[in-house]
């Protein structure tokens, strides 16, 4: 799971909790506040699992982890290569990098701190990662 997924979690799991506690001290009844922290961390518990289960089991969650691996990691280990629009390789990038785009470029900043910028409306460019 994602560190951002980690803490919504546990952020949610404590206000779900107090929230058991403080319906059971509103009941007034022998224990009701010891059961309501009980639900509390029964309804904790399936949405720890639902978020496993999306992280672990989801095209998406798997995209999440992947970029918080980039992020953590200062990159993937990757090959660019820059075609132009005849098919032809005008340059080829390797290394460990995060890659930005938009609509007409790309950016990066390569192992040695030099910043890449592509842009390619005229061209195709190929990003892999690299085992």
């Amino acid at each position: 799971m994602t560190l951002g997924g980690w803490i919504v979690f546990i952020i949610v799991t404590f206000f779900i909790i107090c929230a058991g506690i403080f319906v059971g001290i509103m009941i007034d009844e022998d224990h009701s506040s010891l059961i309501g922290a009980l639900v509390g961390i029964i309804i904790s518990v399936f949405i720890l699992f639902g978020m496993l289960f999306y992280y672990n089991n989801t095209a998406s969650g798997a995209r999440a982890l992947k970029s918080q691996e980039s992020n953590l990691n200062m990159g993937i280990q990757r090959e660019v290569t820059v075609f132009d629009a005849t098919g032809n390789i005008i340059k080829q990038y390797e290394g460990k990098f995060d890659v930005e785009y938009d609509d007409d470029r790309i950016l990066f900043d390569d192992e040695k701190g030099h910043r890449h910028i592509i842009y390619y409306p005229t061209g195709t460019v190929i990003i892999d990662e690299v085992d």
